[in-house]
């Protein structure tokens, strides 16, 4: 494989890890939740604080890809990820869950952030889309992680035990491959230091695009210098940002509330919740596999539009639902109608400042939090006040913003947004 190939491959390992690992631990929340006796107040408490501190570290992240490289962060982040993840199911008070999903939330920003680094930079690098191709194995590796946390609650395994073992995949996986990540930009356009651009230049000998330089399609930055002082144009990334955070917080609900809301609003069974999540990253991994294609030929505001709508009306539908297979069917295509966003968002941040793409992709992916957030306190609110029946009527109002603001994921030239008069933040 040339060296080119074995960075992409070290950063579908990165996504797969976190997939993994997320899912894996935000499936046994319900469990967590019964443990602990915890109400939906109390639950909210819980994603807040993940959230909160998950901001942090995304923040953290970026201001450490500029000093050490998006690579070391990233496999820095990964590591306390896969240890911390542990930690939350052992918790025998809810003092100390927060203090355990805190320290876990923070490296989970972390990875965020600068695995979406890394993604952006390859995908420049091969000069054609991949981002939807990383985010799909996200997706399947949370499908994994489901099915697994599904099996162990059916198998009767002691709550957190169950967690150790993928724990120990994550771990294993980053110490074999962060070594193959991009170093930073001189691996994408310096060929006199590793060889990665003569591979990219040079189709005959390698199969990949012969263009290194940013495409219609794909729009994304290498990462760049430590010495880029640029600000960043925070208009162009507020507006990427807003339907960001539109996505964010109905993946949040279906997340975090689906299990609750199945279980607690339509009487399912406990082992039906991690089942419901399973369904909906099903979904959402079958649309990411051929995602990079889509955005190729229909462009991201075609493809983003489409999959607004659609969403709109699977979140309606899982409003309406009068039995918890129903909702199933609601959350599953929900999962298929918001594919497409996360990873099109980086790509969109990153095209918007080139040179600060690092810090770019930091400040939208803050949306994230965000999202999560703003769902956690609402539906526990709805939750503690109309009951859970009712918690999805919010995230079908908010989900309108998504085919409402797809333009902003359409791809320009970077330079027109260094011609419009927009303030700018350090």
């Amino acid at each position: 494989m040339t060296r080119l190939q074995l960075a992409r491959t070290a950063v579908f390992v990165a996504f797969a890890i976190q997939g993994l690992t997320f899912a894996s631990l935000i499936t046994r929340l319900e469990s967590i939740q019964s443990k602990l006796d915890l109400s939906a107040a109390d639950v909210f408490v819980v994603l807040g604080t993940t959230t909160a501190v998950g901001a942090v570290g995304s923040v953290v992240a970026g201001h450490l890809a500029i000093r050490i490289g998006s690579a070391t962060t990233l496999s820095l982040m990964l590591a306390g990820a896969s240890v911390t993840a542990v930690a939350p199911a052992f918790a025998p008070t809810m003092a100390t869950l927060l203090a355990l999903i805190g320290v876990y939330g923070f490296f989970l920003g972390g990875v965020d952030a600068s695995m979406n680094m890394q993604g952006t930079a390859t995908q420049d690098a091969y000069g054609r889309p991949l981002m939807n191709g990383f985010h799909a194995m996200w997706s399947a590796a949370a499908v994994l992680g489901a099915v697994y946390a599904t099996a162990t609650i059916a198998l009767h395994v002691p709550l957190g035990m169950d967690m150790i073992p993928i724990a120990l995949v994550g771990l294993a996986a980053n110490a074999a491959t962060f070594r193959l990540l991009l170093a930073g930009s001189s691996e994408v356009s310096t060929s006199s230091t590793t060889g990665v651009a003569s591979e990219v230049s040079t189709s005959s000998t390698t199969g990949v695009a012969s263009e290194v330089s940013t495409s219609s399609t794909t729009g994304v930055a290498p990462e760049v210098s430590t010495s880029s002082t640029r600000a960043l144009p925070w208009l162009p990334l507020l507006l990427v940002a807003v339907p960001t955070f539109a996505m964010w917080f109905i993946d949040s609900a279906a997340s975090a509330w689906g299990g609750i809301y199945v279980v607690d609003g339509l009487g399912a069974a406990a082992a039906v919740a991690p089942a419901i999540y399973a369904g909906y990253q099903l979904v959402l991994l079958a649309v990411r596999l051929p995602g990079d294609h889509l955005v190729a030929r229909f462009g991201p505001e075609r493809v983003i539009r489409t999959g607004g709508i659609v969403g709109v009306g699977a979140l309606a539908l899982i409003v309406v639902a009068p039995h918890w297979s129903v909702a199933a069917v609601g959350f599953a295509i929900l999962g298929g109608s918001l594919a497409m966003v996360p990873p099109q968002s980086f790509v969109a941040a990153a095209h918007i400042s080139p040179e600060n793409a690092e810090a770019a992709i930091a400040r939208v992916n803050l949306a994230n939090y965000a999202g999560y957030l703003a769902a956690a306190s609402l539906i526990a609110a709805v939750a503690e006040i109309f009951g859970e029946r009712s918690m999805f009527v919010i995230p079908l109002a908010v989900a309108v913003l998504i085919p409402l603001m797809a333009r902003r994921f359409a791809i320009r030239p970077a330079a027109t947004y260094e011609t419009e008069d927009f303030p700018a933040v350090s």
